[in-house]
């Protein structure tokens, strides 16, 4: 296909991700009449903080009552491009996307990066079983359907999240049986004084006073297993095990920055363990290069009332607006990115945990790669991010490490001490369908045909 078939679209400013970073950006582009394009890749915007259907459509904090104010200002609008993947950044700043199908190019003039962040995983044997996923997923049913997978739930590994989607499961009608937290409660009473501040402590308390009663501490998942319909749970703490039994496994680990479209774009990035991981380097006012600039979690995992900040930051350096109101948010991100350092820093697990992933774990899904293989390549020198993946194949499979590169990441920094390197990008950034590209040359040629 040529480049002159595709369509292509010049704009002042492209926006990738309708997550609340994004929105609370798109916002204000919009309330100052600037020509912008917001492109996400689910039908709908405001991301998973702000999935929900008609019975789902909580208000329960500031922040998400915010989020619904901004995305319902912005629904449908001929300038935000809903079921718009990206598919890669090339020469002279063309971004190519696929919307519903179909090939664009677009040239913008500045680029406002937020492309959010997925979910992190310390595998164990069984954690490829058909009963057990992910706590985002089973959230994002909950959100977007009303639909619970199951009956009753354990929810395991560490982090706030998992109170949420439990919080969600229960007012759903289903049951949760244990929320097993990863980290000892000693290590995560540093994180107390997060209840000082209004909004976060009193969501946390609400969580707490619903499921404390089904709370654990310092458990760790050694082995899930299939046992007759359900998932049989083995759980261990400092050489005591103990198993439960469950209809659904939900398991999270915290989450990594989505930096693969930064990347390409070449925007600097660095790696933060306390901010999730590799995250996009920005100066105050968030701007990564002369016209690219970044917000939300893609610059450090903290949630979301630092991605609506963050929008909106980012949206008025690009205006060069409010230098006052500018100043103030900057002041109010700093006490956000300290919040979000606590985060990520109380619950991770241990350099040990990560070291000590049991070789017959899968840890690469789409090539079958094992922990084993993982270990044996280190041990006979493969240590680097590269060296890795073309000696296994890890990350090399259809999601392109998605999930198995933050656990490579994690390995490789408990092993040698230091940060890995990022994983090289090239386009395109996710899977692509030939298919959508040679039916669009046959009906250019067939138009030019009848023409």
């Amino acid at each position: 296909m040529k480049r002159a078939d595709v369509e292509r679209k010049e704009v002042e400013i492209l926006i990738v991700g309708g997550g609340i970073a994004g929105i609370s950006a798109a916002y204000v582009f919009m309330k100052n009449h600037k020509d912008f394009l917001l492109v996400d890749e689910y039908p709908f915007i405001g991301g998973q903080y702000l999935r929900r259907n008609p019975e789902y459509q909580p208000k329960d904090t500031e922040t998400r009552r915010t989020g619904f104010r901004l995305e319902s200002s912005l629904e449908g609008g001929e300038n935000i491009w809903t079921e718009t993947p990206v598919v890669g950044c090339y020469k002279e700043g063309e971004i190519a996307v696929l919307r519903k199908g179909k090939p664009y190019i677009i040239k913008p003039h500045k680029i406002l990066i937020a492309t959010g962040a997925r979910e992190k995983f310390l595998p164990f044997p069984g954690w490829t079983l058909p009963d057990v996923m992910s706590a985002g997923a089973v959230q994002a049913l909950i959100k977007t359907s009303g639909y619970l997978p199951a009956k009753d739930v354990i929810l395991a590994g560490t982090g706030p999240f998992l109170l949420a989607v439990a919080y969600e499961f229960e007012k759903a009608g289903g049951r949760v049986k244990e929320v097993a937290e990863l980290n000892p409660i000693g290590k995560l009473i540093g994180f107390s004084s997060a209840i000082f501040d209004w909004e976060k402590g009193t969501e946390g308390i609400k969580y707490i006073a619903k499921l404390w009663r089904k709370l654990s501490y310092g458990w760790r998942i050694v082995e899930a297993r299939e046992n007759g319909g359900r998932i049989k749970v083995t759980f261990e703490k400092k050489g005591k095990r103990r198993e439960e039994e469950t209809e659904l496994l939900a398991i999270g680990h915290g989450f990594a920055p989505n930096i693969e479209f930064a990347q390409l774009c070449g925007c600097p990035v660095a790696y933060k363990h306390e901010l999730g991981g590799w995250v996009v380097k920005t100066d105050d006012e968030l701007k990564c290069t002369d016209r690219i600039y970044a917000a939300g979690e893609v610059t450090g995992i903290g949630g979301a009332r630092k991605a609506l900040i963050e929008g909106k930051l980012a949206a008025l350096t690009i205006l060069g607006v409010n230098e006052k109101e500018r100043e103030s948010l900057m002041k109010t991100r700093r006490k956000e990115v300290k919040f979000a350092e606590k985060l990520n820093t109380f619950f991770s697990p241990s350099d040990k945990l990560w070291l000590s992933i049991p070789d017959e774990t899968i840890i690469c899904r789409c090539e079958d790669v094992k922990m084993r293989d993982i270990r044996k390549a280190t041990e006979e020198g493969f240590v680097f991010t590269g060296e890795i993946k073309g000696a296994t194949r890890v990350t090399m499979g259809n999601c392109q490490g998605r999930i198995c590169f933050p656990i490579i990441t994690e390995f490789l920094r408990s092993l040698r001490g230091e940060p890995p390197e990022a994983m090289s990008i090239r386009p395109p950034i996710k899977p692509v369908d030939l298919g959508v590209f040679t039916e669009f040359e046959e009906n250019q040629r067939a138009s030019k045909a009848l023409e």
